[in-house]
């Protein structure tokens, strides 16, 4: 059954993939580093490594996964051939709840630089909102240059993060793995170790940018090593800096960790700093509506959810129905104006998808049936990157319902939303098959 979906172009090389993912994950990151930090005390730095490791082999399977899928499509793709297209629609529509959320904080985040080193607006959530308005405006007209603007913006981010580490480690020497934090209690571990599993959420673009890849086969695997390397080394680096040159007591605003960093190395670093994560953010917070409408589009094509999700502006050829669905949503998380909400609830989606693409990558190894330029090591037929996730995402998986379970019935809302779309799409195909007229076979 052929699956048409000839809006998405193949423009995109292997640094054009990196600087895309890179702002997706680095947003995470840099938006949770203080919390991480504070919950983890002395013991920060070993749950950064974790959250490093783990990035490392969700990537390295959505590497091996993209390179067997070259085509738009990412993780519905994966899990659907493993495991059918319910589990994948399921495990999709959960993911895009994330990509929702990433609109929120990642405006949100860039509301509090503005405001707070900037001096820009008064109200973080009017500033955030307006933001978020702006992007949705932004992808209803259509971004032909958003890879070139990511490009730059990774360009930018790398340069001015490894001088503030450079500088800070410098100034402020300190021997790891506790640094100048030896002795500061862990305020919650539990915590710590919950959001480090959710530190490099993102990562996944990896394989939703396999269908825009010029070449690929050869080009997904070089962009997941390089996502992976640079993942590395700023995310140690960043962290061993801050717990060098930084006290808890500095960090009065967790949310702006890198920030209060580059304040205390170089006061005029704190410009270029906050400029950066704005801009990272932004990138971010864009990647969140057009992966969610890329998402949403896909499965509209594939008859799972209402028609209208695919119907495109009459002028500018843009999902608007999906953009519009996800600016609504955005909105309701920027209201409140507060983080602890999206730290509660943000990236529980992504990992049970991850879960699954890990567990697809498995079996579709195992199975022998499909080809890949692009391969870890077997053990017993299972590729190690997929053994290492499948271990590591169960437990970042259990330490978040441990230490989040209250904040779940949100999740739990979207994920009957998704449930009754997709009963309401079954139903008609069901009654349009009773007829024989069947606009998704009558399409195919």
């Amino acid at each position: 059954m052929a699956v048409h979906r000839d809006w998405l172009r193949r423009r995109l090389g292997v640094f054009e993939m990196f600087a895309l993912i890179y702002s997706d994950i680095q947003s995470t990151f840099y938006f949770v580093l203080g919390f991480l930090l504070l919950s983890g005390g002395q013991y920060g730095f070993f749950a950064v490594a974790y959250s490093i490791a783990l990035m490392a082999a969700i990537a390295l399977s959505y590497g091996e996964m993209g390179s067997r899928f070259p085509e738009a499509g990412g993780s519905y793709l994966y899990v659907k051939y493993s495991f059918g297209k319910t589990i994948a629609y399921l495990s999709v529509w959960l993911l895009a709840f994330d990509q929702i959320i990433m609109i929120s904080y990642g405006t949100i985040d860039a509301a509090k630089v503005l405001h707070k080193i900037w001096g820009v607006g008064t109200s973080e959530a009017v500033v955030a909102a307006a933001i978020s308005t702006a992007l949705f405006a932004l992808s209803l007209i259509g971004i032909r240059e958003s890879a070139n603007f990511a490009k730059a913006v990774a360009v930018f981010d790398v340069v001015i993060m490894a001088t503030v580490i450079v500088v800070a480690l410098a100034t402020y020497p300190a021997a790891p793995p506790s640094f100048n934090w030896d002795g500061v209690v862990a305020a919650n571990l539990f915590f710590a170790f919950s959001l480090a599993s959710r530190g490099y959420t993102g990562v996944d673009a990896i394989g939703q940018l396999a269908g825009e890849a010029r070449e690929p086969l050869v080009q997904v695997p070089r962009a997941t090593l390089l996502v992976i390397g640079m993942g590395v080394f700023i995310g140690l680096g960043l962290t061993a800096a801050a717990m060098s040159a930084l006290a808890p007591g500095d960090l009065q605003d967790p949310a702006l960790a890198p920030v209060y960093l580059a304040q205390k190395v170089n006061h005029a670093l704190q410009y270029l700093v906050s400029a950066s994560i704005v801009l990272v953010m932004t990138v971010a917070a864009l990647a969140g509506y057009t992966s969610f409408t890329r998402l949403t589009y896909i499965l509209s094509d594939e008859g799972l959810m209402p028609s209208f999700f695919k119907k495109l502006h009459k002028k500018f050829r843009t999902p608007h129905s999906s953009l519009a669905l996800a600016y609504l949503v955005s909105l309701l998380f920027i209201a409140p104006g507060e983080v602890d909400l999206i730290l509660s609830i943000y990236a529980v989606g992504s990992l049970t998808n991850y879960m699954l693409v890990a567990l697809a990558l498995a079996k579709a190894a195992r199975s022998g049936t499909l080809y890949g330029a692009f391969k870890t090591p077997l053990i017993r037929g299972i590729p190690l990157s997929a053994l290492l996730a499948i271990v590591m995402v169960t437990v970042g998986l259990a330490l978040t319902i441990l230490e989040k379970y209250p904040y779940l019935w949100i999740i739990g809302v979207w994920a009957a939303a998704g449930a009754l779309f997709y009963a309401a799409v079954a139903h008609r195909s069901g009654k349009t098959g009773n007829r024989g007229t069947s606009t998704t076979t009558n399409s195919r």
